[in-house]
């Protein structure tokens, strides 16, 4: 019984070193008006340094610290790769704050928009590439939907990522157009013109008076973040981008972001003979991916990642997640 007992501890001892082999940090950076900037670190305790996968997830006032459908790739849960995730959150949320009908701060309002967004992750970076020993340089960019579009434009603003795989922004089309040709005017409205003139309107006074304190198509949206959203094409700074890029997005996708969109940002980029892009449409997915079954879900989250750290996926992951029949 003994030697059995003392067996069962020597194979038990690794799993439980390896359960204390992450650490997780919690911090805070000053931006440059002195407004706190909260950002997670989890990384491996020890060993040589390793790169950042940076995570960057959508619109509202969630926190990033919530549980998610792709548990956000949490380092200790995706142990095939050896990196640290971080996370910058949103001003005036909470790390676990998972409402997206909740009301949200002041502090939010007051902050959120994407070009804030923006450099509160360069700040961070900054602050991590002249702080952090256990960081290697090598930067991994993975966005969805508003992320997406952060991440794009970080590629833009900051030299030197390795990789990106950004997800379900569109990019081709401005969100000006999604509204005029998909959402709130699309071909076949009773009098669109009066439909347009209606909608652009209230497009010039966000434009005009890109405030906090009015909302516009939904609690959370402010005038200045849509000011930040609504003319923004990605094409022409992707066009210019050198660093190796997967964009993924559903051919379901309508409501959130139209498909179009996507298909036009690749068409785009292939006019420019940019030939750093990939580009993923997968069959019967929405804005997310919840609706696809387990098979095709874990493949998608799992490919994802495996192309962001290694720059490739197996042919038969790729089959798995662009192939329905593959399910």
């Amino acid at each position: 019984m003994k030697a059995l007992l003392a067996a069962l501890l020597v194979l038990l001892a690794p799993a439980a070193a390896h359960a204390q082999d992450f650490l997780f940090e919690d911090r805070t950076v000053a931006a440059i008006d002195e407004r706190p900037i909260r950002f997670y670190v989890d990384r491996p305790e020890g060993g040589e340094p390793v790169p950042i996968v940076l995570v960057i997830d959508g619109s509202g006032c969630v926190g990033q610290r919530r549980p998610s459908t792709w548990h956000s790739y949490d380092p200790a849960r995706y142990t095939d790769h050896r990196y640290a995730r971080l996370m910058v959150e949103k001003p005036g949320v909470e790390p676990f704050a998972d409402d997206l009908g909740a009301e949200c701060s002041e502090d939010f309002l007051r902050h959120y928009d994407i070009d804030t967004r923006v450099t509160d992750h360069l700040r961070v970076l900054q602050h991590l590439a002249a702080q952090a020993d256990w960081w290697n340089g090598e930067l991994l960019v993975w966005g969805w939907s508003d992320g997406g579009d952060v991440g794009a434009r970080l590629l833009t603003y900051r030299p030197g990522t390795t990789r990106a795989v950004l997800g379900a922004m569109g990019g081709g089309l401005t969100m000006q157009e999604h509204f005029e040709r998909f959402w709130a005017c699309p071909e076949g409205t009773p009098d669109r013109d009066a439909c347009l003139a209606d909608l652009r309107r209230d497009f010039a006074a966000i434009h005009d008076n890109p405030t906090w304190t009015k909302t516009w198509s939904g609690h959370d949206n402010t005038h200045k973040v849509w000011a930040t959203r609504l003319r923004a094409r990605l094409s022409a700074p992707l066009a210019d981008n050198r660093v190796p890029l997967l964009i993924v997005h559903g051919e379901l996708d309508r409501d959130n972001t139209p498909v179009e969109s996507a298909r036009a940002l690749a068409a785009d980029l292939e006019a420019a003979g940019n030939a750093a892009f990939t580009y993923w449409e997968v069959p019967g997915m929405e804005h997310g991916w919840n609706a696809l079954g387990e098979a095709r879900k874990t493949a998608l989250v799992e490919g994802m990642l495996d192309w962001l750290v290694t720059g490739s996926v197996s042919a038969e992951t790729r089959r798995r997640i662009l192939e329905p029949a593959a399910e």
